[in-house]
């Protein structure tokens, strides 16, 4: 068998396996295309904001001081923690909220997908992890936005809830805010949908997956979390616009919950519809 056979028989065994997940997730299939992708084996950081990783992004810490990311595996290794796949994954803490608001770890595909994408990406929480603020019964922690836009008002975001914090209890949230009339001002929040009593992983790497579709009057968004359907919803205002952008992971929680958190994230893909 020539090289060039044996070369071709490889990689389409490896688009084949990369394109099996969005397959498991979404039918009947659709045209897609692997646009990017990292298992952050060779990526380091740039500065305190950026990654080096061939693609543009940024973390957004909404403070200075009491949060970081690194690259787990060369920058830190966390006792406990084995990245999904290879040595090296990216770590995020937020631990002091008076002096950060969160960590948002920001990836800006728009060049590469146009107003359709899919994005997986292996989330990792802690055994213990948990919510913490007392005497309200909507205890909130974001984890993901599949879109947003650069100022911050018009995203969609999914939810982890926790309503009494002595019960290792969780319901999982689809919803955001619709687009506003001006830069400065935020939208009308709305919900997509909400999975009550949700078996939360953690203690181990989940599968976090999303589907969006960027139209002023018709946009969609499907949320999976470990091929579990959370949201399929249609007929939504979505605008794109000239610097939107996706949130593959974010620690933002209630301002009362003073405790620290951390997250992990592994293997990203993201594809063009």
């Amino acid at each position: 068998m020539s090289i060039l056979i044996i070369l071709a028989t490889v990689l389409s065994l490896q688009m084949a396996q990369a394109y099996a997940t969005l397959q498991v997730m979404r039918r009947p299939m659709t045209a897609a295309t692997l646009v990017y992708a990292t298992n952050f084996e060779n990526v380091t950081k740039e500065n305190a904001y950026r990654l080096n990783m061939g693609i543009d992004n940024w973390v957004v810490f909404g403070g200075d001081g009491g949060a970081s990311i690194w690259m787990e595996g060369l920058d830190r290794n966390t006792p406990g923690i084995t990245c999904h796949s290879g040595n090296r994954c990216v770590g995020t803490e937020l631990t002091n909220i008076t002096e950060s608001r969160r960590v948002q770890f920001d990836v800006y595909p728009a060049s590469l997908v146009g107003s359709k994408y899919f994005v997986s990406v292996w989330l990792y929480l802690p055994q213990d992890w948990g919510l913490h603020a007392p005497g309200i019964d909507w205890n909130w922690y974001e984890i993901a936005d599949p879109f947003g836009n650069a100022y911050g008002n018009q995203y969609t975001a999914i939810w982890i809830e926790q309503p009494d914090i002595t019960q290792p209890k969780f319901n999982l949230e689809v919803g955001g805010r619709g687009p506003s009339n001006s830069n400065n001002s935020l939208g009308t929040q709305f919900s997509l949908g909400k999975v009550v009593d949700f078996p939360l992983p953690r203690g181990r790497w989940f599968n976090l997956q999303y589907y969006v579709f960027l139209d002023p009057t018709n946009g969609s968004v499907e949320v999976w979390l470990d091929e579990k359907l959370i949201t399929n919803s249609t007929g939504l205002q979505i605008q794109g616009g000239a610097q939107w952008l996706t949130c593959v992971a974010k620690i933002y929680y209630e301002p009362t919950d003073t405790t620290a958190h951390q997250l992990w994230v592994d293997d990203l893909q993201i594809y063009r519809i």
